[in-house]
């Protein structure tokens, strides 16, 4: 045993070294997004590499999945406390969930592209054309619409085609999966985005239809300026315990406001994009579309309303979705809002 001097001294210096290691730990939290290697995600891939979570105390974990659809279900199924996709997907998933809110907004602007596999080159010239076709989506589920297929389906609407006279099959959401079913007539089409579109084009894999890219194509489609993508929470965990919604919060608008600061070649660099192919391609799309990413996180209430009435006419044929207003799910107390 300690003289109990000796004790009285190393106790109390023990307890603080205890104490110190705990609070030094950083929080732990994780995310589950579609890629890796999807444009539209990369903030998230950039957390860690710049230490935007370090810098708030925390350390986030990204966990990848195939699309959309299944970053909410980890999400919702506590596989993650947060997911990183669409919004028009996630209003889809709150018709039957309503414990998914939006926290922060990502994606500025919708690079969604139509792709028609090359040796259909002359028989397909407009949307209507792809009646009878296989058309590939991020992720295809009965149940779960992606942010892709939603788009789809509100293109073929709008040419006149019913959205169940073609045959929707999932792609996932990497370039070699989407490459390789257009090059092999898996699939006739895909519901793509960038960079993976341009690289695909270039490579004679297939040629563009549609681009929402293209401010003459989205000013004609109803709600084309939606919000792309966003991050999410589920309402009943923020409600016990919202520190972590707030710190996950800060860490998205911390990486925002860092990739807005910097050059796309300096972006890339810090990404740690190897690739020749990847690298060209998704420096193309950062330095040709400036407004990809959000530069501060914030919601804006125009672009909502945009949202709104781009996933209802997407749904024409589903009453519950005519009264869901997207306001019910968004969570701004930490991000903010704009105009």
């Amino acid at each position: 045993m300690l003289p109990r001097c000796l004790e009285r001294v190393l106790v109390p210096v023990l307890l603080l070294v205890c104490a110190f290691s705990v609070a030094a730990q950083p929080m732990q939290l994780s995310v589950s997004v579609p890629g890796p290697g999807a444009a539209s995600y990369l903030p998230v891939a950039l957390i860690s590499k710049i230490g935007a979570d370090r810098a708030e105390g925390a350390e986030v974990k990204v966990h990848y999945v195939s699309g959309g659809g299944a970053a909410a279900h980890e999400m919702l199924s506590n596989n993650t406390e947060f997911a990183v996709f669409g919004l028009s997907a996630a209003m889809t998933s709150r018709l039957k969930d309503p414990r998914i809110v939006a926290l922060a907004a990502i994606n500025d602007l919708p690079l969604y592209v139509l792709l028609v596999r090359s040796g259909l080159q002359g028989k397909v010239k407009t949307v209507a054309d792809l009646k009878g076709r296989v058309i590939g989506v991020h992720s295809y589920s009965i149940t779960t619409k992606t942010n892709s297929h939603i788009v789809m389906e509100l293109l073929l609407r709008n040419a006149g085609v019913a959205p169940d006279s073609v045959r929707f099959v999932s792609v996932g959401q990497r370039w070699s999966s989407e490459a390789a079913m257009l090059a092999d007539g898996t699939a006739d089409a895909i519901m793509g985005d960038e960079p993976h579109a341009s690289r695909m084009i270039a490579d004679k894999v297939a040629f563009q239809l549609v681009h929402l890219g293209d401010p003459k194509i989205s000013a004609g489609i109803p709600g084309g300026a939606f919000l792309r993508g966003a991050l999410f929470g589920r309402q009943d965990r923020i409600e016990q315990d919202s520190k972590k919604a707030e710190t996950m919060v800060r860490i998205i608008r911390r990486t925002l406001e860092w990739i807005a600061r910097h050059t796309p070649e300096e972006v890339i660099d810090m990404a740690g994009i190897e690739d020749p192919a990847e690298r060209k391609y998704m420096l193309e799309t950062m330095r040709k579309y400036p407004r990809q990413y959000s530069h501060d996180g914030k919601f804006s209430t125009r672009q909502l309303h945009d949202t709104e009435i781009f996933f209802r006419k997407s749904q024409a044929d589903n009453p519950a979705a005519q009264g869901l207003k997207v306001e019910s799910m968004i969570m701004d107390r930490w991000a903010g809002r704009k105009d």
